[in-house]
């Protein structure tokens, strides 16, 4: 696995502006646009930088990883969005999309971690 700088900046970048997305359409009561700002940063950027940071060694397990990166990317985008859209309670909001982002990290290293069967 190889580490691409210039791509890492990028998706944090990517990760910032969804963040920033979230808070501009949450709502401004409790500091609720703050923590999805955070929230959203963090659990995006975790999940981004596999899909677009790093290079692997085996193209194949590299294109699974990318793939299933890319998906929880959106799906956590999403659980961000629908949670900075409505009212929510701050703690359900962070359980569910730091679950999802953990989640994503286990099925990750699971895919990096396997044995191939290639021989």
């Amino acid at each position: 696995m190889k580490i691409d700088g210039i791509k890492i900046i990028l998706a944090l970048a990517i990760a910032v502006l969804l963040g920033f997305v979230c808070e501009i359409i949450a709502p401004e009561t409790e500091s609720r646009n703050w923590i999805s700002l955070a929230i959203g940063f963090v659990s995006i950027a975790s999940v981004i930088i596999p899909a677009m940071g790093l290079k692997y060694v085996n193209a194949n397990r590299g294109v699974n990883i990318k793939v299933f990166s890319w998906i929880m990317v959106l799906a956590i985008a999403a659980a961000n969005i629908i949670f900075s859209c409505f009212e929510y309670k701050v703690d359900i909001y962070i359980v569910v999309v730091l679950l999802l982002a953990i989640i994503a990290w286990g099925v990750i290293y699971g895919m990096y971690s396997a044995k191939s069967t290639e021989k």
